[in-house]
C-alpha cells in the first residue's frame, strides 16, 4: 500500500502495526480521489458516511446560512481527519459542507454499513475506533475554542482572543496561523474589510505586528 509508511505516523493509526493498518482499509473499502481547489467534497444536505483522510492539500469545513454567508468552523490539513462524526452517527443529515482550499488527494473509509456496536467487530477495528474518539475530543476542545473567541462582543476583542489563543498553542509570540484574512473573518464571523481595519489598527497601536499569515504579539 503506497501511503503506508504516511498512514502509521498518523494519530489515526497509533498503536497499530502495519498488517493491522491493512486490514483496517481493506475492511472499510478504502477508496482514493482528488479534489480541485474550491470544489465541494461533501456537501450540506447529504448524509455522510465516509471518514476521509487528507494524504495532500488543506480543506475547510463550511456552515452557510440561507443567504450563503459563509462561516469556517476549521481548517485541516495534510495527516489529519474528518467527516467521523457523522459516518459513526447513523442517519444525521449534516448542516455543514466541506470544501477543497487547496488542491487535494483524499483517502476515504466508506463506513455507510458499518454497526459500531456489533460483537462480531474484529478487535482492530476497536483500537483503530478508539483512536477516532481521541482525535474527535480534541476537536470538541478546539470548537469550543472557536466559540470564546466569536463570542467577544468586540471585533478587537475577536482578534485578540484568537491570536492570544495561537500565541499560547505555538509557546512564542511570533507564530503563522493557517487562516488567509478571508478565511480568518469566515472563522471569527465578521467581514473581511472591518476585520483588515481593525488588524491595521492593533498594528499603528504595536498591539501586534503581521505578515500575510504570520503575527507577532506585544506585551
Amino acid at each position: 500500500m503506497k501511503y503506508l509508511n504516511l498512514l502509521k505516523k498518523l494519530p489515526l493509526f497509533f498503536n497499530l502495526s502495519d498488517d493491522e493498518i491493512l486490514f483496517i482499509l481493506k475492511f472499510f473499502n478504502f477508496s482514493e480521489e482528488n479534489f480541485d481547489k474550491n470544489n465541494l467534497i461533501f456537501q450540506a444536505g447529504n448524509p455522510i458516511t465516509k471518514i476521509g483522510i487528507i494524504i495532500s492539500g488543506e480543506l475547510n469545513i463550511i456552515k452557510e446560512d440561507f443567504w450563503g454567508n459563509r462561516n469556517i468552523l476549521g481548517k485541516f490539513k495534510s495527516g489529519e481527519i474528518f467527516g467521523e462524526v457523522f459516518a459513526l452517527s447513523k442517519g444525521n443529515t449534516p448542516n455543514i459542507s466541506v470544501e477543497a482550499s487547496q488542491n487535494c488527494k483524499i483517502l476515504f473509509l466508506d463506513l455507510k454499513d458499518f454497526l459500531i456496536n456489533n460483537p462480531k467487530n474484529p478487535f482492530e477495528i476497536y483500537k483503530f475506533l478508539n483512536n477516532v474518539f481521541q482525535i474527535s475530543l480534541k476537536k470538541n476542545i478546539l470548537l469550543t475554542q472557536k466559540i470564546e473567541h466569536i463570542t467577544k462582543k468586540s471585533l478587537k476583542e475577536k482578534i485578540i482572543s484568537f491570536l492570544s489563543a495561537e500565541a499560547l498553542k505555538n509557546k512564542s509570540n511570533s507564530f503563522d496561523i493557517k487562516y488567509d484574512r478571508q478565511e480568518l473573518a469566515d472563522y471569527l464571523s465578521v467581514d473581511r474589510s472591518a476585520l483588515s481595519r481593525e488588524l491595521s489598527t492593533l498594528k499603528k497601536q504595536k498591539i501586534l505586528d503581521y505578515n500575510k499569515n504570520h503575527f507577532t504579539l506585544f506585551k
